[in-house]
């Protein structure tokens, strides 16, 4: 920090020596990225400024005293996201994109990367539909021209000729954009773009057009060919599930209430095997979109998950699991992902395959009924197997979803007269989270938190609510609850419940194993991370004597 304010001042003094200056502004520049690669982005206990923000100011400094460079202007955005700030980022990576294309001195690849990134950042700004807390039942005839767009200001020199006089003028005017818009310009730029085909791909199927997006999904697996994401919905899109019956939504119990505490969304593990606690199980579960219990795996058990999620991390490469196979990583998908790692759990490994189906026979009776099985012989498609390690000083994430839109729901005071409330909402999908590591300890480890009620709409948790909670997750006026619990407690929440992992403020890695289940259904639920080893996509399902293997994958 010292020695930028210093080159900074040598560059102040010097500004009229341009080689003297430009020697200097090298030197400026890498302290600037030197500094973004700190672990800390927010202010210290004295109160000064970040080095993350400290980064972006020496950027701007440079920008605004030494002339335009795309390069300098991308390392300023890429500060203003790390620090949040995403509108700002957004329209500094815009800003690159125009500078870069009126000069054409970058390839069409280069160009493609950069659109893609800015609908990365467009999606985050304003989401599609469904991914925010506002009520909406369904995309349903939502075409893409009605995306959301942000509003992007632009200057250009206009060439005006009259008789033989030419005048040039710079004029402004705003350019407005959608993810929509960024894919396709991204698709156009490089066809062979697997991740554009992809995220053009998730985006319509956010939207609803299913057909569109297995196409773009088809087109995307051909360019990422161990593309789990891809591999899960068109495994979706080949099951054919499009005939069964559509469901209702299981009714809310009116003597179960919305929790405010940990203890009132927790049932005592002892219930996991007990038929008789299965109704008032559910209907917590039902009220609430989670249900926790509080050490269900004996310390042997979170001793096996846990050597395997070491032995991940720690292995030479990082990459491999005993069975020589690449471990996926999914880290960089992750919300706050600085100081987070988030892998594959693979599923088909011994001792870990034996624990884990254990634990899904104990859950199945309850899942079934969670996610309206047909019969108590139906097995629950497994989408999901994998860790997460939260390290200290890693930063508390959004408050979010992991899947568009609302659980299906019954009719509730403010529902809009349009809705019919025959198909209210959308199929279920689950996770369930089991916790490594003893976060009862005191302090702030990265918990799970969550706002329950907030999965469907009918709970009485309203869009105003969401918002306050999402504004401000840590206010005790928010509902979110952090779940701070033992080694082996597992949770199951929707993954339509607003939730997030907080910030570790401890000196201690937090560890948690997940698994993502769903309803039978004709597809993929939209916006998830599809957390798997390609190996095991389509593979597994759960039912009433654990993890078994699909019939069509035997």
């Amino acid at each position: 920090m010292a020695a930028a304010s210093f080159l900074q001042a040598r560059l102040e003094a010097e500004r009229g020596k341009p080689q003297t200056s430009m020697d200097l502004l090298g030197n400026f520049h890498a302290i600037a990225l030197a500094l973004m690669e700190f672990d800390e982005i927010h202010l210290d206990d004295a109160g000064d400024i970040s080095p993350m923000a400290r980064a972006a100011e020496l950027f701007q400094y440079s920008l605004d005293n030494f002339g335009e460079d795309p390069a300098v202007r991308e390392r300023l955005s890429a500060a203003f996201r790390t620090l949040g700030q995403l509108d700002k980022s957004a329209e500094e990576l815009f800003k690159v994109i125009k500078t870069l294309e009126e000069e054409k001195t970058v390839d069409d690849e280069t160009m493609c990367m950069l659109y893609l990134d800015l609908g990365f950042l467009i999606d985050d700004i304003v989401p599609l539909p469904g991914a925010g807390y506002e009520l909406l039942e369904t995309a349903a005839n939502y075409e893409e021209e009605d995306a959301p767009k942000v509003t992007f200001p632009h200057e250009e020199i206009v060439e005006t000729v009259t008789g033989e006089e030419i005048k040039y003028q710079l004029k402004e005017r705003t350019i407005p954009l959608s993810s929509f818009d960024c894919y396709r310009n991204a698709i156009s730029l490089d066809p062979t773009s697997g991740m554009g085909h992809k995220k053009l791909a998730d985006a319509l199927a956010i939207i609803g057009k299913n057909e569109e997006s297995c196409r773009a999904f088809d087109v995307a697996a051909q360019y990422l060919p161990d593309d789990i994401c891809c591999a899960t919905h068109l495994h979706f899109a080949s099951m054919q599930n499009g005939g069964r019956a559509a469901k209702l939504a299981i009714p809310l119990k009116k003597d179960v209430k919305l929790g405010q505490t940990l203890d009132d969304i927790s049932v005592e593990s002892v219930h996991m095997d007990t038929r008789a606690s299965l109704p008032s199980m559910a209907a917590t579960f039902e009220k609430n979109g989670v249900i926790v219990f509080p050490g269900a795996l004996s310390l042997d058990d979170v001793k096996v998950l846990s050597e395997k999620v070491d032995e991940i991390i720690s292995s030479a490469t990082a990459t491999t699991d005993i069975a020589g196979c690449t471990v996926s990583d999914f880290t960089d998908e992750t919300k706050a992902s600085r100081r987070r790692i988030h892998k594959a759990f693979p599923v088909d490994n011994e001792q870990c395959t034996k624990t884990v189906s254990n634990l899904f026979g104990r859950l199945y009776p309850l899942l079934a009924i969670i996610l309206q099985c047909n019969s108590s012989e139906e097995g629950i498609p497994l989408i999901g197997s994998g860790f997460m390690q939260t390290s200290p000083s890693a930063a508390g994430q959004v408050l979010h979803k992991d899947v568009h839109f609302l659980d299906l729901h019954e009719d509730f005071d403010e529902m809009p007269e349009s809705w019919d409330c025959s198909r209210n909402g959308y199929p279920r999908c689950i996770s369930i989270q089991v916790q490594l590591t003893d976060t009862t300890l005191g302090g702030k480890m990265g918990s799970l938190e969550v706002l329950p009620g907030s999965h469907r709409p009918d709970t009485g948790v309203s869009p105003a609510a969401i918002a306050k909670a999402v504004r401000d997750p840590s206010d005790s006026g928010s509902g979110v609850i952090p779940v701070n619990v033992v080694p082996g407690t597992v949770t199951i929440y929707s993954s339509r419940l607003w939730h997030r992992g907080g910030a570790n403020e401890s000196k201690k890695e937090r560890q948690f194993c997940f698994f993502t289940a769903t309803e039978n259904q004709e597809n993929a639920p939209p916006g998830l991370i599809h957390t798997m080893q390609m190996s095991d996509v389509g593979k597994w399902c759960i039912s009433g004597s654990g993890l078994s293997k699909n019939k069509t994958s035997q």
